[in-house]
């Protein structure tokens, strides 16, 4: 929030005060856009912009809790973790030294905010991972949207950015509302997973 009152003016943006980015949570990113007024050849200049601003804000917001022991626990099962995400890659890398999150084989960041399906593929390509045995982990419907165009299953989580009805109407293979349940998760789009699978969060 504080880092778009921060560029957002700069580059044309509607105001944004905090209730109506809370009442963003049930919005598209398209739609997100939309409604800040932002033009979509704006949207690369933006997207850059904000990853350098929102640093330190993202530093200081913990993660939900029992995260960190779910990601211990899936490494120490067997499986490969990794982070794909629209952020930039050394902010990924400070918050989960910061904050104690380990066990990452990948974390590649700066994914265009519009087309991670895209991203997602080269991730399968250059990590050579298994279709069949990755699990997509979403809080975005434009997450779900690129695990969809990658072929990939896909597990909405209710606890980040989009609200877990809106979620919902995407059509995730499961909808959690707590990071245990990642733990009992073995059966994704009628294929029965061989571990260790390889789980992107």
């Amino acid at each position: 929030f504080n880092a778009f009152q921060k560029v957002g003016p700069e580059l044309g943006c509607n105001p944004l005060s905090r209730d109506a980015l809370m009442a963003m949570r049930g919005l598209h990113v398209r739609e997100v856009i939309r409604a800040m007024g932002i033009p979509f050849y704006r949207v690369p200049q933006l997207a850059r912009r904000m990853r350098a601003t929102m640093r330190e804000e993202l530093m200081e917001t913990p993660p939900v809790e029992g995260i960190a022991e779910v990601l211990e626990r899936l490494v120490a099962e067997g499986h490969r973790i990794g982070i794909l995400s629209s952020n930039a890659r050394d902010n990924l890398e400070e918050y989960a030294l910061r904050h104690g999150l380990g066990g990452f084989s990948f974390i590649v960041g700066g994914a265009a905010l519009l087309n991670k399906g895209a991203a997602l593929r080269a991730l399968v390509r250059s990590e050579r991972l298994a279709p069949e045995a990755l699990i997509y982990v979403a809080d975005e419907v434009r997450d779900i949207e690129a695990a969809r165009a990658a072929g990939l299953a896909c597990v909405a989580v209710g606890w980040g950015y989009n609200s877990a009805e809106r979620l919902a109407q995407a059509r995730p293979d499961y909808l959690l509302d707590r990071p245990d349940q990642l733990l009992a998760l073995t059966r994704f789009n009628g294929h029965q997973l061989q571990k260790p699978a390889s789980l992107t969060v």
